[in-house]
């Protein structure tokens, strides 16, 4: 499975996914049969002529909350 690239800037709070053209990967929802059938991912936005990038969205949210805490050990440690 393929990693992410993460930009720094924000919108709604959430940190961009960019795939590996560099370009913003959109939110798609898992279409074929099968247990992961409804599951949310990120995928490039060029397909079918993908760079290969792949990611669940729940992964994102674990990234999500390393960042957070990251911030937030930073600033305590600022203080």
């Amino acid at each position: 499975m393929a990693s992410s690239s993460e930009s720094r800037s924000r919108s709604n709070g959430k940190p961009h996914v960019l795939c590996f053209h560099q370009d913003l990967a959109p939110l798609r929802t898992m279409k074929v049969q099968g247990p992961t059938r409804g599951k949310h991912f990120y995928g490039c936005s060029h397909w079918p002529n993908s760079c290969g990038f792949f990611k669940w969205a729940d992964e994102e949210d674990r990234i999500e909350l390393q960042f957070l805490l990251f911030e937030r050990d930073t600033r305590i440690a600022e203080l």
